[in-house]
């Protein structure tokens, strides 16, 4: 082989892997921006761990202004109105999605999601102000967490769908950890003007990127679909030839759909159309099991208690009886959470979905487990050389177990399992679900462990996470690397 051969040799594979990034890159940096949204719904709900301590000190706004206190109740309010707002935004989202697009819909929610943390920076002793404030906050992350996934999932290819649409929970991550990071260092009002930050830089650089080609032609705009695929796919406008056959797949799909409820459409009788949808979701349809398997895996991913965890993670620390400051274990746990949290962008797309979740409902079980044995021992008076440092072991492994299955992949597989014109109001009653349990699961926690204690508490979210592991094993299907007709198809034969 001569000198210019070998060096053509060995340039190809350096020619595809530029090449097959070119056409990537743009479709990474969509979602990630997208995704940016979510930074903002992490800074709202990492916000109380480092809000409440405080607001439940009389001097905790300014130099010289007395402030009393907020009282354990008013902050307990202020934390569950939240994810309340949330519930309440997710209610809307779905419809709003489907008339203002995807795009549209999460730029328009940074003016709110600005508008709550300016009532927060100027509350001052206010709680009536900071209930509204939070209320609002809410509101807009439950509409971020329906409309974020929605674009992702509609603008990734399908060998990087699974990468891509990780983002959410990974961004979500971040904004916990900005918040812990920005308490740490800088008091209450600075803290809260930082946050204020995170909308307007999410507005000012996801407003340059495209609407998702499934939405645009849905509407009938192939253009602009077109032009948008094209940015996505790294193409240039006058050689949309190469994305000719991926836009005739999206058109099929979408026509497929919408051939499931054309009879519906075509009645003039209210009664009539209503009777025709409930048949379109009889019990054996593709669209009501995709609804059982993303209900299921939203009520497990909160029931096996995982917000709990995370917003009393100093208390659990203290209660277990760790031999590191409980403060000190916070920090740790956010950032192995972080951390944690880019796994599966690099496995789920090689690994699997369903492989992953089974691994992460194990995992998270047996970490209850050791929970309970701790507090057992606790009870029986029985001290055993080195177990204070079981439970930071314990709550680490149990956030790197969920990091990697059931905190992000529900997520993007919500729209992977849905018809296009099932995933807007399915969508919506899922976070609607998400966000009641969790105010619920969030809320009862502290009554749980004062009345049940903590070994029967432990115990209870052990067996749901080996219920809902069971739930994977048995219901859920694989979908890495299959195109949304053969999910679809797929679950039309199951």
């Amino acid at each position: 082989m001569s000198m210019e051969q070998l060096e053509v040799s060995e340039a190809e594979p350096i020619r595809k892997t530029d090449s097959r990034w070119r056409k990537t890159w743009p479709q990474h940096l969509a979602a990630s921006l997208a995704a940016l949204s979510a930074v903002c719904a992490g800074a709202v709900d990492g916000w109380t761990a480092a809000g409440i301590p405080y607001l439940e000190q009389p001097y905790n706004l300014t130099d010289n202004a007395t402030v009393p206190g907020i009282t354990y109740d008013e902050g307990s309010w202020i934390g569950s109105l939240s994810p309340l707002g949330s519930l309440v935004g997710a209610i809307p989202a779905g419809y709003l999605a489907s008339l203002l697009g995807r795009r549209l819909l999460m730029l328009t929610m940074a003016a709110p999601m600005f508008l709550g943390w300016v009532m927060i920076v100027f509350a001052h002793n206010s709680i009536l102000v900071l209930y509204a404030a939070r209320f609002i906050l809410g509101f807009t992350c439950g509409i971020i967490t329906v409309a974020s996934p929605l674009y992702s999932e509609e603008i990734a290819e399908v060998r990087i769908r699974g990468a891509v649409g990780v983002y959410l929970d990974l961004m979500f991550n971040v904004g916990i950890l900005y918040v812990y990071v920005v308490g740490a260092i800088l008091p209450y009002m600075w803290m809260s003007i930082a946050c204020t930050i995170l909308p307007v830089l999410f507005a000012v650089t996801f407003f340059w990127i495209p609407e998702s080609p499934i939405y645009l032609l849905s509407k009938g705009q192939t253009d602009k679909a077109e032009k948008s695929l094209c940015w996505l796919r790294g193409v240039s406008v006058g050689h949309s030839a190469e994305i000719e056959d991926e836009l005739k797949q999206m058109q099929s799909f979408i026509k497929g759909c919408k051939v499931s409820t054309s009879v519906s459409r075509d009645q003039t009788s209210l009664p009539s159309k209503v009777i025709n949808f409930f048949r379109s979701i009889y019990v054996t349809s593709a669209t009501m099991k995709a609804m059982n398997i993303i209900f299921g895996l939203m009520a497990f991913r909160q029931l096996c208690g995982m917000n709990a965890v995370l917003a009393y993670t100093v208390e659990i620390f203290q209660a277990a009886g760790s031999s590191l400051d409980p403060h000190l274990c916070t920090v740790i746990v956010g950032v192995i959470q972080l951390v944690s949290t880019c796994i599966p962008s690099f496995i789920v797309d090689c690994a699997g979905r369903r492989i992953l979740l089974i691994i992460s409902g194990a995992g998270m079980g047996v970490c209850l487990l050791a929970m309970v044995i701790r507090f057992f021992l606790l009870d029986q008076g029985i001290e055993v050389k080195y177990i204070g440092w079981l439970p930071l072991i314990a709550v680490n492994l149990y956030i790197v177990a969920c990091s990697v299955g059931f905190g992000p992949l529900p997520w993007f597989m919500m729209p992977e399992l849905l018809s296009n014109e099932a995933k807007s109001w399915v969508s919506s009653i899922a976070v609607c679900l998400n966000w009641a349990l969790a105010f619920l699961v969030t809320k009862f926690f502290p009554i749980m462990m004062n009345d049940m204690g903590a070994e029967a508490t432990y115990g209870t979210f052990f067996v749901i996470c080996l219920v809902g592991t069971v739930f994977i094993v048995v219901f859920v299907p694989e979908t890495k690397g299959k195109t949304r007709e053969e999910i679809h198809r797929q679950l039309s034969r199951k």
